[in-house]
């Protein structure tokens, strides 16, 4: 039981590596399909600071240092893109690509509770914010 904590956080960083890489790689290609707010200046520059954002929140979360607070940050991020990015494109999808936003939409409502208990409950054993001081 121990090694559930991270084993979990290991699984949660997963996806949020592949969005980061993905933002930092396909980031003309995110702004193109509308993953940016039409309200937000200079979208290409968010699509770069949010891949920056999620790497650096899964590294924190990974190693379990500040985890909570990077926990919280994560939740920030996936319930505004859950809510300013998804959820608008559910009414304006056609029929072909209704249920990939609908499931994106939901995965990042997932992402959000699974980021929300981390904020409360930390990382666990085995985590940098658990260290035991050195004497």
């Amino acid at each position: 039981m121990k090694y559930l904590p991270v084993i979990g956080r290991v699984l949660f960083i997963v996806p949020m590596l592949m969005f980061g890489f993905g933002h930092l790689s396909d980031a003309q290609m995110m702004v193109d399909n509308g993953m940016v707010p039409s309200f937000l200046p200079m979208p290409l520059v968010i699509v770069y600071l949010t891949g920056i954002l999620l790497i650096g929140c899964a590294g924190a979360i990974a190693v379990g240092y500040r985890t909570k607070q990077a926990a919280l940050v994560l939740a920030a991020f996936l319930a505004a893109t859950a809510f300013l990015v998804w959820a608008p494109m559910l009414s304006t999808a056609g029929p072909e690509m209704e249920q990939v936003v609908f499931t994106n939409f939901m995965k990042d409502l997932g992402l959000t509770g699974a980021a929300l208990l981390l904020a409360h409950f930390g990382a666990g054993p085995m985590s940098m914010d658990n260290k035991a001081p050195v004497s």
